[in-house]
């Protein structure tokens, strides 16, 4: 007869599940308070007290840290043959349930591990040594993320624990490189001509971030993980704010991501006419959807908010830092006070620059960028670069510095293209010279709350 041992936090969320079991003839053993909510439900269940001699000790805490117990789980001759544990969830430690899952994953020839209904279903359909492993495999990674998580209860930042997840990609960086994905992203792919890739998630994440800071309706295309277009608008001006970000910069969106912070219609898919590899928004239509799915771009819907991080592997450790942009408001130091529609134009000019690669200047026009300067050595550079792309466009536009100006050229370059409202942290030993040079070339200087830096 086969056995499963059970404790379970969630116990209506198995029920079914063991109903089954019984009908098929196991012989299911349980905690006492799992025994007891079985028992009420009409389930014949061994209580695993009657081996150890007690219900429960310490008002609950002490349930099944028992020798009889774990030794029916680790010996030659094994009393069960599944155990499956659903632990407390935060901020609640779990200290026999995770006791029982490792000694169960560390007999993996003999027992099958399960802490969730997926593990829970391998568990009952395969039986061969490579599913055993899988398991035993997965349970110490879910073992280790879960104590990872209590770490950072006590102290934030003390240990980060992530197992592979999907989804699956294509491949990495480049074609003859494998790429993996460590944890669950908070993305639902809705529909996928080709598999996603490694590029594929870093740009749409790029694209994310930025437009979920702009005003609704807000629309950014990326291209190697920074915006070449992004526009803002009024409610029912989702169609026309659309449009603006992808002509923004026409050539490079082309193959691009486009990311949305509303609900995406088919008045919008109407007019997606160039090529995207990827499209991301917080929902869709159904009509939306039927429209979308008959394109090759990947189509994905964000589940939920998260807390944004940015790092990467260097000197064969993984350095991880917070991605936010900085509380505070813009400061006015130099000129009169621009009008509302520049203001506007300010702040989304400060919010795309801080996805741009550094060194990064953005021009915007009317509530859509006309120039983007990003990746250059020198910040002149960058203003030349985005004045350049803007060409008229410059005229009477502003401008977002992503960090000070180290001297007043930068400034030079943008007054000469016809820029009249900048926005830049101060920070240098050239402030005074830089704000002075400002006001020389007419231009009303707000100081930024903060750097935007993104390497």
């Amino acid at each position: 007869m086969k056995s499963i041992l059970v404790s379970l936090y969630r116990k209506e969320e198995y029920l079914d599940d063991l109903r089954n079991l019984a009908r098929e003839g196991w012989e299911i053993w349980a905690s006492s308070g799992t025994a007891k909510f079985l028992k009420e439900h009409g389930l014949n269940v061994h209580d695993v007290s009657t081996i150890t001699g007690f219900e429960n000790l310490l008002g609950g805490l002490v349930k099944t840290l028992h020798p009889e117990v774990f030794a029916g789980i680790m010996g030659p001759e094994p009393r069960w043959d599944i155990v499956l544990v659903d632990l407390y969830p935060p901020p609640d430690i779990d200290i026999g349930g995770v006791a029982l899952l490792r000694a169960a994953a560390k007999n993996w020839k003999k027992v099958k591990p399960a802490y969730n209904r997926e593990t829970l279903m391998l568990a009952l359909k395969a039986d061969d040594e490579e599913s055993r492993r899988k398991l035993a495999a997965l349970t110490f990674a879910f073992t280790s993320r879960y104590d990872s998580v209590r770490a950072n209860q006590f102290v934030t930042g003390t240990s980060i624990s992530l197992s592979r997840g999907i989804p699956d990609l294509r491949y990495g960086e480049n074609p003859h490189e494998d790429a993996v994905v460590y944890g669950e992203p908070v993305f639902e792919i809705l529909s996928e001509k080709k598999q996603i890739s490694y590029n594929n998630v870093l740009d749409t994440e790029a694209a994310w971030f930025v437009v979920k800071n702009l005003e609704i309706p807000g629309a950014v295309v990326v291209k190697h993980q920074s915006p070449c277009g992004a526009a803002v608008g009024r409610k029912g001006e989702e169609r026309e704010v659309v449009l603006k970000a992808l002509n923004a910069d026409a050539e490079s969106s082309y193959g691009g991501i486009l990311a949305v912070n509303f609900e995406l219609d088919e008045s919008v898919v109407e007019v997606l006419k160039t090529y995207l590899e990827v499209i991301v928004a917080p929902d869709y239509t159904p009509g939306a959807l039927e429209m979308l799915s008959k394109k090759k771009t990947r189509i994905l819907k964000i589940q939920k908010d998260y807390e944004a991080k940015t790092g990467r592997f260097a000197f064969g450790a993984l350095v991880v830092g917070e991605r936010k942009l900085p509380d505070g408001e813009m400061r006015l130091k130099v000129g009169t006070p621009a009008p509302s529609e520049k203001l506007r134009d300010l702040w989304l000019a400060f919010k795309v620059v801080e996805g741009v690669k550094s060194n990064a200047i953005v021009l915007v026009n009317n509530g859509v960028t006309v120039g983007i300067g990003s990746g250059q050595p020198s910040r002149k550079r960058a203003a030349w670069l985005a004045t350049v792309l803007a060409s008229e466009k410059a005229r009477d536009a502003v401008a977002a510095s992503d960090a000070f100006f180290p001297f007043p050229d930068g400034l030079e370059v943008l007054a000469e293209a016809g820029v009249r409202y900048v926005v830049a942290p101060l920070g240098s030993i050239r402030d005074a010279e830089v704000l002075s040079s400002a006001e020389r070339l007419g231009i009303t200087f707000y100081e930024a709350p903060g750097r935007v830096f993104r390497h």
